[in-house]
């Protein structure tokens, strides 16, 4: 993982944007590292590569994208569209859990799909 501290990618109100191999961190967000929050955040981008990677990285932003305009229609709203994005919803979901990489089964992210 190499991380990159910025002022343009991820947009504000973002903290991070993973992009295998690169993780994009806000530069307001530098001060969090060595705090559990910063582990929590780093756990969640490891999700988001396992799962870029699973997916091709192209069919992952295709699928992220098209998914997050569905439930912008659904939602009518940004955060809410965001939030409940079946990658995102697997990555919060397991954010505090340190051993999820190890245990996580291929494409669980399909079971999030739901909702």
């Amino acid at each position: 993982m190499i991380i990159i501290f910025n002022n343009i990618v991820p947009f504000k109100g973002f903290t991070a944007l993973a992009c295998y191999p690169f993780l994009f961190v806000r530069h307001e967000f530098k001060s969090y590292q060595h705090t559990n929050c910063w582990y929590r955040m780093i756990q969640h981008e490891k999700i988001h590569f396992k799962q870029q990677i699973e997916m091709l990285f192209l069919f992952f932003y295709f699928w992220y994208i098209t998914e997050f305009l569905i439930r912008l229609v659904i939602h009518k709203n940004v955060d809410k569209a965001y939030r409940n994005i079946s990658f995102e919803r697997e990555a919060y979901h397991h954010e505090q859990d340190d051993n999820y990489l190890f245990t996580r089964k291929k494409f669980r992210w399909i079971h999030f799909i739901k909702g």
